[in-house]
């Protein structure tokens, strides 16, 4: 018999989804489960259709008690989950020291055994993906008497980071050249009147969000994050009076990525292309005599000095991942050998 802790550390229909599975699966044999969830009412009454498992909520008056005896249970395996989805911190932190062996299930099907490296790779990428792919499938339904922002389709998010020529020019080019199935997009440029006058009316616009540069730079960042948006656009036209709005795309956590140049040709955000564009830009300043002399040299020694920064680094990666290699090659050996 497997005896298995659960922790609601994610939506109630996602940990009985998880349970639902490990007990339709072969993984564990004999499984035997424990949820351990908060003590609201429905959420108790809900893991409860979970055939054979005990469900044990986590009162607040009793909490050091009822994790105290937990830790002398010795469970064999324990299943929480990091999933990004807020409110559950506290009970994360508290299911740390309740069995030597735990699982991570970060949504979209990925398992993971909890050690430091994990928990690096973990942090760098909720960085990019705030949320799992599936989470619109087990998050909670809005009340009735609730308005719900819900769309059927891909929620675009729009950066004004060119003038508003290459803003419209793009919105054709979408209209006549498809990249989303069913798009609602929404715009967020500059506050200026003869701006906003000049795009908001467009008919492909769900709405029109504004911002004063860089003043309630922090309350935007955290506004556009909580959004979820599906893909954003962005516009590198050259222009350097919005340089700071162009880093935006990159801070709010969004998956896909449309990259808009001054011909309006247009490319979905990998390094490859976004290297091979800046490569470009590069030579056609170069090739037209916009850069001073001086700025290149100080453009080739800045290159140079990075690289040399770098080098001790990447050597100690290398010098780090061959080790790792030794050591795993040992282990392999010792173990044929047994």
């Amino acid at each position: 018999m497997t005896r298995i802790l659960i922790t609601q550390t994610a939506s109630p229909r996602r940990v009985h989804a998880r349970a639902e599975e490990i007990l339709k699966r072969s993984t564990y044999p004999e499984a035997s489960l424990t949820i351990l969830c908060n003590p609201e009412p429905e959420t108790v009454g809900y893991l409860k259709t979970v055939p054979g498992a005990e469900i044990i909520p986590l009162h607040a008056a009793h909490r050091r008690r009822i994790l105290r005896e937990l830790r002398e249970r010795n469970f064999d395996l324990m299943v929480t989950f990091w999933t990004g989805e807020k409110g559950y911190w506290r009970e994360k932190i508290a299911s740390l020291g309740l069995c030597r062996k735990k699982v991570v299930d970060m949504g979209d099907g990925g398992q993971w055994p909890l050690t430091w490296r994990f928990v690096v790779r973990y942090w760098l990428f909720r960085l990019r993906h705030p949320l799992p792919t599936d989470h619109a499938l087990y998050r909670p339904a809005p009340a009735s008497d609730e308005p719900a922002d819900y769309h059927d389709g891909e929620r675009v998010l729009i950066i004004q980071s060119a003038e508003p020529l290459h803003v419209l020019r793009a919105l054709d080019h979408m209209e006549s050249h498809p990249l989303f199935r069913r798009p609602r997009f929404t715009l967020f440029c500059r506050n200026r009147p003869e701006v906003v006058a000049r795009l908001e009316k467009h008919p492909m616009l769900y709405a029109v969000r504004t911002h004063s540069e860089m003043r309630r730079a922090w309350h935007h960042l955290r506004a556009l994050r909580r959004e979820r948006f599906d893909a954003v656009v962005v516009f590198f036209t050259g222009d350097r009076s919005y340089w700071k709005i162009k880093f935006l795309p990159f801070l709010l956590g969004i998956r896909h990525k449309v990259v808009f140049n001054e011909n309006c040709d247009c490319f979905f955000f990998s390094l490859r292309k976004w290297l091979a564009l800046m490569a470009h830009r590069m030579s056609d300043h170069s090739r037209t005599g916009l850069e001073a002399r001086w700025t290149n040299q100080v453009r080739r020694l800045a290159s140079s000095l990075t690289k040399l920064a770098v080098l001790p680094f990447r050597f100690g990666w290398l010098v780090l991942v061959w080790a790792w290699l030794r050591m795993t090659a040992a282990r392999a050996r010792k173990a044929s050998a047994a």
